[in-house]
C-alpha cells in the first residue's frame, strides 16, 4: 500500500530541454540541459538520491524517484526544479513509472505485499488504484496513446509470461502474447507496441500489430524486426511512429541503431569501442539523445536522428544517464 500526498499546481513551459541524472555534485540528483549543451541546471538539492526523471505530456512537470534511505518515492517539480511535491509515498520501493497522456495520471510499479505490481495515481483526484495483483513480479510497460490501456508484464517465474493489457481502473484484462517479452513500448499513433522477446538465447525486438478488426480485444499480429544473434535492445519510437531507435550488440558491444517499423533499413548510429544505451528521441523527432561510456562514466550525447552532427552534451568524470527529453 501506498500513502497519497495532496500535489499543488506546477507551472512551467519546459520548452526543449533534456533531464538526465547527474553525478557531478558528489551525489545523485536531477539536471537539465538545452540540447546544444548550453545552460545546464541543478533541479534538485536534498540528501536523498533523485534519478530517472521524466516530463510529463505537456512539458509542465517533472516527476522522478527519490530514495531517501528507507524506500524509493515518487516526486514532481517544474522545469526548474521549484516546486518540488510528494505525489506517492510507497512503503515499499518503486522501481519504475510513466506518465498517462492526460499529464493527469502515473502508472507505476511498487513492491506490495512482498511482490512488484503495477499502481496508478489520479493526481487531479489524489486517488490510487491498484492495477495488477498477482502472485509474481509485474513490470510497466506504458501507456496507450489514448490513455484506455496499461500494457505490463512479469518478470518472474510465479507469473504467466507474456505482455498483458489493463485497464488503469483494474479490469479487462487482456493477454497479447505468450512469450518472454519484456519492455514494451506503445507507438505515439497507437497502432503498434514494440516489445524484446528471448527465445532460445536470442533476444531480438518484435513489434505487435492489431488484427484487421482494430481492436486489441481480437487477436494481434507478431512480427520479428531484429533477426541475428547478438542482442537487440531498447526501442525507442519517433514521435510519428515510423522509426525505431534500439541498442544492438551485434558489433560486439552496445551501440545505438535505427530501423523502420517494419525492420527494414537498420542504421547503425554510434560506432566505437565503448557503451551507447538509452536512445530517447526528441519531441521534433530530428535527434536523439543517449548515454554514452567512450570517455569512462556516462555522459550525455545528442545526434540528429540519421547519425550526423553528434554533440556531447555533458563533460565530466561522473556518472550520467537516464536523459528525457
Amino acid at each position: 500500500m501506498a500513502t497519497l500526498l495532496t500535489i499543488g499546481c506546477i507551472i512551467s513551459n519546459g520548452s526543449g530541454r533534456v533531464v538526465f541524472t547527474s553525478e557531478r555534485d558528489g551525489h545523485t540528483e536531477v539536471y537539465s540541459v538545452e540540447a546544444s549543451g548550453e545552460d545546464p541546471q541543478r533541479l534538485t538539492n536534498s540528501v536523498a538520491s533523485e534519478s530517472v526523471p521524466s516530463w510529463s505530456p505537456d512539458r509542465k512537470q517533472i516527476a522522478f524517484l527519490s530514495y531517501d534511505g528507507a524506500g524509493q518515492h515518487l516526486w514532481l517539480m517544474d522545469a526548474e526544479g521549484e516546486g518540488e511535491r510528494l505525489a506517492v509515498s510507497a512503503e515499499g520501493n518503486m522501481v519504475d513509472f510513466d506518465w498517462a497522456p492526460d499529464s493527469q495520471r502515473i502508472a507505476y510499479v511498487a513492491t506490495s505485499d512482498g511482490t512488484m505490481d503495477v499502481w496508478m495515481v489520479d493526481l487531479e483526484r489524489n486517488e490510487l488504484i491498484r492495477v495488477t495483483n498477482g502472485e509474481g513480479d509485474e513490470q510497466l510497460g506504458g501507456w496507450s496513446p489514448n490513455g484506455e490501456w496499461l500494457v505490463f508484464y512479469a518478470t518472474d517465474s510465479d507469473s504467466e509470461p507474456g505482455l498483458w493489457l489493463r485497464n488503469p481502473s483494474g479490469v479487462n484484462l487482456i493477454r497479447l502474447t505468450q512469450g518472454v517479452d519484456t519492455d514494451a513500448v506503445w507507438s505515439p499513433d497507437g497502432e503498434m507496441i514494440a516489445f524484446v522477446r528471448t527465445q532460445d538465447d536470442n533476444v531480438d525486438i518484435y513489434v505487435l500489430a492489431k488484427t484487421d478488426s482494430g481492436n486489441w480485444r481480437e487477436g494481434v499480429q507478431e512480427v520479428r524486426l531484429t533477426q541475428i544473434a547478438e542482442q537487440d535492445i531498447s526501442p525507442s519510437w519517433s514521435p510519428d511512429s515510423r522509426t525505431l531507435a534500439f541498442v544492438s550488440y551485434r558489433d560486439g558491444n552496445p551501440e545505438i541503431y535505427t530501423m523502420r517499423a517494419d525492420g527494414a533499413r537498420q542504421h547503425r548510429l554510434t560506432n566505437n569501442g565503448h557503451e551507447d544505451l538509452e536512445p530517447v528521441w526528441s519531441p521534433d523527432g530530428q535527434k536523439i539523445a543517449f548515454v554514452s561510456y567512450a570517455f569512462g562514466a556516462g555522459e550525455i550525447f545528442v545526434t540528429n536522428f540519421d547519425g550526423s552532427d553528434q554533440q556531447r552534451l555533458t563533460n565530466n568524470n561522473a556518472e550520467e544517464n537516464s536523459p528525457d527529453w
